[in-house]
C-alpha cells in the first residue's frame, strides 16, 4: 500500500515560529494521519516542493519525521541563524514496505 500528500506549513498554524527570530527554531506539525491505516509502521519519504522564505538571509532548512505509527505521523521543519521561513510545503509518501 502506498499514500502521498502534501502538509502546508504557513503562519495560520497555530505556535508558527519560523517566520521570525533567530537561533534554532523548529516547529511540529499537527498529527498527519492515514486513510486507511496501515497493517504496520510505515516507511515515509519527505520532499520540500515549495518555500517562500525571506530573500536577505541564508536558506537552512531540515525536516525530520517523528511519532510515526500505522495511523499517523509527524513532520518537523527546522531552521537556525538568521534564515526566516514564511511558508513550507512539504511533499510526502508512506509506503507499507520497500521492494
Amino acid at each position: 500500500m502506498m499514500q502521498a500528500g502534501v502538509f502546508q506549513f504557513h503562519p495560520q498554524l497555530s505556535g508558527w515560529n519560523l517566520s521570525s527570530g533567530t537561533g534554532p527554531r523548529s516547529f511540529r506539525s499537527p498529527d498527519i494521519g492515514f486513510q486507511p491505516p496501515f497493517p504496520g509502521t510505515p516507511q515515509i519519504m519527505l520532499a520540500i516542493s515549495g518555500i517562500d522564505s525571506e530573500h536577505t538571509t541564508n536558506l537552512r532548512v531540515t525536516l525530520n519525521l517523528e511519532d510515526v505509527e500505522p495511523e499517523e505521523f509527524n513532520i518537523v521543519v527546522n531552521t537556525w541563524d538568521d534564515t526566516i521561513l514564511y511558508s513550507l510545503n512539504v511533499t510526502w509518501m508512506a509506503f507499507d514496505g520497500l521492494p
